[in-house]
């Protein structure tokens, strides 16, 4: 049997929107009172994106590489998951 010669990733996030918080939206700033609760900048598309990178290589998924009760990651921008994540997808080939 041959491995296939494409594989597809699916990525899904959510965060609970709430007053004091900036929202990010695929690595965009959207003028907004509220915004997505989370541990990073909570950015659902980056989110989505970097989870569906990871998983289209079985390389795990955004929580287990970037987990929420990390400090090193609170706060964080999501382009830093994603950008590491894209890393990781080239090293695997």
């Amino acid at each position: 049997m041959t491995a296939p010669s494409s594989r597809v990733g699916i990525g899904t996030d959510l965060h609970r929107l709430v007053e004091g918080r900036s929202l990010w939206i695929g690595g965009v700033e959207i003028p907004s009172d509220r915004g997505a609760l989370g541990h990073s900048d909570g950015d659902v598309a980056l989110h989505a994106v970097t989870d569906a990178l990871l998983g289209a290589t079985a390389l795990g998924d955004i929580g287990e590489l970037f987990p929420d009760d990390d400090p090193a990651h609170a706060g964080a921008p999501s382009s830093r998951f994603l950008v590491e994540a894209a890393r990781r997808v080239r090293e695997a080939g």
